[in-house]
């Protein structure tokens, strides 16, 4: 594995370069900056104002919290100038938004963990994207709101990306995801009632990388790497954006991340979540 620093779009072959497993942190782009400085407008609107974002834990009930940060999701998720800061991320890189789609984008909220860590805010156990459903192809972004410490952030786990780690995959359904569970991430509070694919064998964290980035500094990487969410002991709520590309071509020609690990049987049921760079349209699905 290699990590690339701010070569994204110096990198013709970066699809390539990802499937293979390299990571790349770009410092230098402005679309991600400028989707930071979009998210942190929306959290003042979505809290009334408030503009202490990381302190915002410490001011409410956790179930006023939850209700916020489902507001703030959904507006953000659905927003027109996040997709467009999306394809100005696309052409910023020197590719042809033409050729790519992208999932919807999420902005994460995660404060203290004995705060809350379920339903809007769960604490990822690690995972691939794959376990959850992703394709071959999926390239994650991911990028923070804020200047972040390791004790914040997420991690990823090189050493597994190529290595199966046993887990329940095969018994989870995207489907059913999509349409009954992830629904229900408000109701839960105190523990996440929701099932997750997750590990069936104990993780080495080893080769654990713990990227402490600034604000609009963006990590590409594989959907098909082993990471998760670093559980926050910190006084500080950590804000994140993610978003992902598939490649159409690659995507209809199969090629990506080799699966090492993942059962999950209904792929498909996820395209109804993806979004044509070009012009925002849905995808239609790979018979189209």
């Amino acid at each position: 594995m290699n990590l690339y620093i701010n070569q994204l779009q110096k990198k013709n072959d970066f699809r390539n370069a990802i499937y293979a497993g390299d990571i790349f942190l770009n410092t230098d782009l402005n679309a991600p900056k400028d989707l930071c400085a979009f998210a942190r407008e929306s959290i003042t609107a979505a809290f009334d104002g408030e503009t202490r974002h990381q302190a915002l834990h410490t001011m409410m009930p956790v179930q006023e919290f939850i209700g916020l940060v489902t507001k703030l999701k959904g507006q953000f998720t659905n927003c027109i100038e996040v997709k467009e800061m999306i394809r100005n991320f696309v052409l910023e890189i020197g590719a042809n938004p033409g050729e790519f789609l992208f999932d919807v984008p999420r902005i994460r909220v995660v404060p203290h963990y004995d705060y809350l860590h379920a339903g809007v805010s769960y604490a990822y156990k690690p995972h691939r994207d794959k376990w959850y459903g992703s394709v071959d192809c999926q390239i994650n972004t991911w990028m923070p709101v804020y200047t972040i410490q390791p004790d914040q952030t997420m991690m990823i786990n090189p050493a597994y990306f190529s290595v199966p780690v046993k887990n329940s995959s095969a018994d989870w359904s995207l489907s059913d995801w999509i349409n009954v569970q992830r629904p229900l991430a408000q109701e839960n509070v105190i523990e996440e009632l929701r099932v997750h694919p997750v590990p069936l064998e104990d993780i080495s964290t080893a080769s654990e990388i713990r990227i402490a980035a600034n604000a609009g500094e963006i990590l590409t990487f594989s959907g098909s790497h082993l990471h998760g969410t670093v559980p926050n002991y910190t006084e500080q709520t950590r804000f994140s954006i993610d978003f992902r590309l598939v490649h159409i071509a690659d995507l209809l020609s199969q090629r990506g991340a080799v699966n090492v690990d993942s059962g999950v049987a209904d792929t498909e049921a996820g395209y109804k979540d993806f979004f044509h760079v070009s012009d925002f349209s849905h995808f239609q699905g790979t018979n189209q």
